[in-house]
Parts: structure tokens; sequence; C-alpha cells
């Protein structure tokens, strides 16, 4: 007899009990076996009493029925105990049948949620898409307005520090100086005339204020300033490849320090911005400092320019070497001119209260558009608009200004060809018998000239001649004798 569940044939060995129909077609042939015991039984029964109706060996017979009787009881108990399996059996499958039935009712209402979550996916995620780009939005428009607020914040804080630091633009006529702190600016051109103290003292203001804006702009010149401070009376400036890249220096011209070293066990040399002797002096006494000196004033130049193309100022061509070597009109632009022209030619825009007041994408637009004109945009001290990122390096590479090697070399070469001319010394006795009878004897001694003009020979005119004008004497030995340098 086949399982009605399982359709297998049943084996008393290799197959288990699965259904209620095994159990039954393993009880099946117990039952057929119980019954022909019964039977038997019944005989034994009627033979029994047919022997103890008055035969001999009724003991034996009586023993006999007693074995019977025990095995029967054993059967009815093996039988007990099957049909208890079998019920245990059944209340598993109808376990079973039940789990199963929770489970496809399960599975139907899961199939059902997904048919009805499948139906409006589509119009959940545009809209789940349109807050994101909202939210997004607003965030670009929080940023902009805290943006621009500290590029504002910046720019004033520049501005009044050069204001109190007394840098200023003088106009007398069509030109133009500027003074900081009371001094007038030197013109690097100009400063073969200027004394030390006036040079030392403008450089140290302009390396001041410098310092000063650039950590209130959050950014780092590409030339390392170090401004006086104990045991450093003087302020430096390093060069672009040891900026950065040492530990505390000793002032030059003190004991060197082991401290200072770099990475590579070098310890740089800071440039000076000051020097204590005449700028022509200083070239024939001591031409190693004279060159540091000039490569200092370079490294200012330079790190100055490059604050004005960092903030967005315009200070003229950035490979000239007029424009870049122009300090103050450049330090004067950066912190104060720029600032006074973009307020006089650029309208306020009023700041909504919510980026929700009016379309978030326009006022975005706009904020963007006035923050690129605004100073304090870009810096190393925020991720926003940051020098140090990918966005800002590629800013960086568009200065292309003038290197500050190239200015060196240019400054060397103006400074040479606006040096003062050499000395004249006076010729007198037989130095002099060459020279005509009627010229004065005595060639006047001619000193440094004054900046912007032009040099000139001193010489005597001719006393004999009717008209006045100088002659040229017809000795060989000339019109003068020059001091050997």
């Amino acid at each position: 007899m086949n399982c009605n569940l399982c359709r297998r044939s049943h084996h008393p060995v290799r197959v288990p009990f699965l259904c209620a129909v095994d159990a039954r077609n393993n009880l099946y042939e117990r039952r057929v076996k119980f019954a022909k015991a019964l039977i038997e039984s019944e005989e034994a029964e009627r033979q029994i009493e047919k022997t103890t109706s008055g035969q001999p060996g009724a003991s034996n017979e009586r023993s006999r029925v007693e074995l019977m009787r025990s095995q029967e009881e054993e059967a009815v108990d093996r039988t007990s105990q099957i049909i208890a399996q079998a019920e245990r059996l059944q209340l598993d499958v109808e376990a079973a049948r039940r789990e199963i039935e929770a489970s496809k009712d399960l599975i139907a209402r899961r199939r059902a949620d997904l048919d009805s979550a499948s139906s409006g996916a589509e119009a959940r995620q545009a809209r789940q898409m349109d807050d994101v780009k909202k939210s997004i939005q607003r965030i670009k428009y929080k940023w902009n307005r805290n943006a621009e607020g500290l590029a504002a914040t910046r720019a004033f804080l520049c501005e009044e520090a050069a204001r109190l630091s007394g840098l200023r633009q003088v106009k007398k006529g069509s030109t133009k100086r500027y003074e900081i702190g009371g001094v007038e600016i030197v013109e690097l051109h100009a400063m073969n005339n200027i004394s030390p103290e006036q040079v030392s003292t403008s450089l140290g203001h302009m390396a001041h204020i410098l310092v000063l804006a650039c950590h209130y702009l959050a950014i780092r010149l590409p030339a390392e300033i170090t401004l006086p401070h104990r045991d450093y009376p003087r302020p430096t400036i390093f060069s672009l490849a040891s900026s950065y890249r040492h530990g505390d220096i000793s002032f030059p011209g003190s004991l060197p320090s082991a401290a200072g070293a770099g990475p590579t066990g070098h310890v740089p040399r800071p440039r000076p911005l000051f020097i204590d002797k005449p700028l022509s002096t200083l070239a024939k006494e001591d031409a190693s400092a004279y060159s540091l000196f000039l490569e200092g004033v370079a490294l200012l130049a330079y790190d100055i320019a490059w604050a004005c193309c960092a903030q967005g100022v315009s200070f003229g061509d950035k490979e000239s070497y007029d424009d870049i070597s122009n300090m103050g009109q450049n330090l004067w632009r950066l912190l104060i001119g720029d600032q006074v022209h973009r307020r006089a030619v650029e309208p306020t825009f009023p700041l909504s209260s919510s980026p929700l007041g009016g379309s978030p994408r326009e006022e975005e637009t706009a904020d963007v558009a006035k923050l690129k004109t605004l100073m304090g945009r870009w810096s190393h001290g925020t991720t926003y608009l940051n020098l140090g990122s990918g966005e800002g390096v590629e800013f960086i590479r568009t200065f292309k200004i003038l290197s500050p090697i190239k200015l060196v070399d240019r400054l060397k070469k103006r400074l040479s060809t606006d040096a003062p001319m050499l000395e004249w010394e006076t010729i007198e006795g037989h130095e002099a018998d060459g020279i005509h009878d009627g010229m004065e004897s005595e060639v006047l001694v001619r000193g440094p000239r004054a900046f912007g003009s032009e040099s000139a020979m001193t010489t005597g005119t001719s006393a004999g001649g009717t008209d006045g004008t100088p002659t040229r004497g017809t000795g060989s030995s000339g019109w003068t004798k020059v001091k050997s340098r």
C-alpha cells in the first residue's frame, strides 16, 4: 500500500515512517497477527475447557493458558505503543501542515506588499530625489553665505589693519607714492640713493603688515617671513625651497643652531630684509650680503604679488618686472585700494533671510558670482575654497608670476645700471700739462648723482674762446683722471 503524501511504497527498514498511512501499513500486519492470535486463543480455551472437564493433565493445560494470556498482554501493550506513536506522528503532520499554511499566507502578504510598493516606486524615488536636491541646494546656499560673510570679515580686518599701520597712497599731481607707518615705501630700483635706515624700516613695516594680513586671510605665503621676536631683532625671509621645512633658526650673524636643520640635515639661511650700510657701499664691501639682501627683497615682492593673485587682485602684467617690483602699489591695492574700488562700482546685493524665499538656485548663483569678486575667498584655513585642494592647486597654477630668481637678476641689473657714476678727482701740476692753457687747471669733483637725473661730466671752459664755448685740450693726457674702484 502506497503513502497518500509521499507516494512511496512502504518498507519496514529502508523507508522510515513519514505519515499516518505508513504507520497504518506498519500496523496492518501486526493486526492480522493479533487477530490470528485471538482466534488461536479462543481455540485453545475451547480445548482447555474440553480437557479440563474430567481428563488428566489439567495442571499443564492451566500453565499453558497463563502463558498465552501473558503473551496476549504483551501483544496488547505493543499495540498500544504503536498506536500512541502513530498519534504523535499524526500530530506532527498536522503541525507541519499548519506551519506550511502560515508560511504560504505570509509569502502571499509579502508578495502583495511588494506589488503595492513597486507600483509607486518611481514616483516616490523622484520625490525623494527632489527632496535631496533641495537639501543640497540649501546647504550650498548656507555655505556660500557663510563663505561670503567670512570673506567680508577677512577683507575688513585686512583693510583696518592696513589703515591702522599707516598704509596710504599719496598723490602729487600725476605721480603716486605710498607710505606705511609714516615712512615712504622704497622703490626697488631707487635703493642706491636711499638711506639704509629708511630701507630697513620700510621693508620691516611691509613684512609685518603682510604677515598680519596673511594671518587674517589664513593663507601661507610661498616664501616664509620671520618677524622680529626674542633673540631675533630684525625680519628675514626664507627661499621658496627652504620655507616651512626647518625648526628654530638663529638670527643671521649669531651662533648657528642645529635645531633648525631640515629633514636633510641642512640648516637653511634666511635672507635679510634689512641693511646697515648704503646699498652701494654694501655691494663694494660685502658682495655676498648684497646678493642675499636683494634675494630677500625679491622674495618679499614675490610674496606680495602671489598674495594679490590668490585674492583676485590685479596688479598688471604678472610677468612684468616693473609691475611686480612696485611693492607699495601692490600692497596698497591688496589691502585697501581694490576693496575701495569694488565698493564704489559694485552694488550691494540684499541677502534673503531664508533660502526658501525665492529660487534657491538663482540666489545661489548670485551669491557665488558675488563671492568671486570678494577678497578672502581662497585660503589654507578652510575646507571650502581651499588652496590646498585640487581646485586650489589648479587655481595657483594660473598665477604664472615672474620667478624670484629672474626678479633678482633683473633687480641687480637695474641697480647696477642706475648706480652712481664714478667720482672725479682733481688734476693738478704736471698732470694738467697737456690741457689747453686757456682751460681751467682744476676739474671739479662730482659726487653721486641724484636719482632720476642724467650723469654729465663737469669740465672747465676755455678762457681764451671768443664765444665762451668749451674747447678740448690738445695734450695727450685727456680730460680727467678717474679714481680706481
